[in-house]
């Protein structure tokens, strides 16, 4: 079973509510609301950008059934797919702002990344580390050449010459 905030809401105001902010995340590109319920928006709009990213009828009609209106549907598999090609995951940031005044509530923006007028730029991605040798098994390491071999050494006797 998967685990999700309940953010203090019935199951029908919960998902309701987060398929609102999904799609409004997904409009305009980047929100403020608390910390919670951006960590479970998050979450959903990453799911939404890779069905976007797989681009066939079974992933529309998938993302059609959560988010809500047809130019976010739009948005979605045309330009996020488009922009996030060469991207395995992590489409979303999350940046926490302020304390809200009426209730003390931590704050937060969450926005897509590598778009314009991004609040912080994208990490480069991480290189690869360089590939190593793969090692023969029938080679001596060099802790073992450091002593002499367990095999006893030949010795001539006297009387083959």
């Amino acid at each position: 079973m998967t685990k999700f905030r309940k953010l203090g809401r019935p199951a029908a105001h919960r998902m309701s509510m987060l398929r609102t902010m999904v799609s409004q995340l997904v409009r305009h590109e980047r929100i403020e609301t608390t910390v919670a319920k951006a960590k479970e928006v998050r979450r959903l709009a990453d799911r939404m950008v890779q069905l976007g990213k797989e681009g066939t009828l079974a992933a529309a009609r998938r993302a059609t059934a959560f988010v809500r209106g047809d130019d976010v549907m739009h948005k979605l598999f045309t330009e996020l797919a488009y922009r996030y090609k060469g991207r395995e995951g992590g489409y979303t940031r999350l940046l926490r702002t302020r304390i809200r005044m009426g209730d003390a509530a931590p704050m937060a923006y969450i926005e897509f990344v590598d778009r314009e007028n991004e609040l912080r730029e994208a990490k480069p991605p991480t290189p690869q580390p360089p590939e190593r040798t793969p090692l023969d098994p029938w080679t001596r390491s060099r802790i073992s050449r450091q002593w002499p071999s367990a095999t006893p050494k030949q010795t001539t006797t006297d009387s083959e010459t």
